[in-house]
């Protein structure tokens, strides 16, 4: 027996049905990279993962602190640690 989109769209819903809000939210996210994944660059999907992406806000939040050593360079970083 063939299975059709409709048989693999109940299966999906099966599967995340009770699941919590963050692992849904992990699902759309992955769906979505899966739509894009073609038009990136492969040596940049890293910069897309989930993992990342909290990094990238933390780096954000850390800058709005004004808790960062320096402007952002390496060059400048090294200048600061070494004062």
């Amino acid at each position: 027996m063939t299975s059709t989109i409709s048989d693999y769209k109940k299966e999906l819903f099966r599967e995340i049905e009770g699941m919590p809000d963050d692992k849904i939210k992990e699902i759309i996210d992955f769906a979505c990279f899966i739509k894009v994944k073609d038009v990136l660059d492969h040596s940049q999907t890293y910069f897309w993962t989930t993992k990342w992406q909290e990094m990238e806000r933390e780096a954000d939040s850390d800058k709005k602190a004004g808790i960062l050593i320096g402007d952002g360079t390496l060059e400048n970083l090294l200048n600061e640690l070494n004062k």
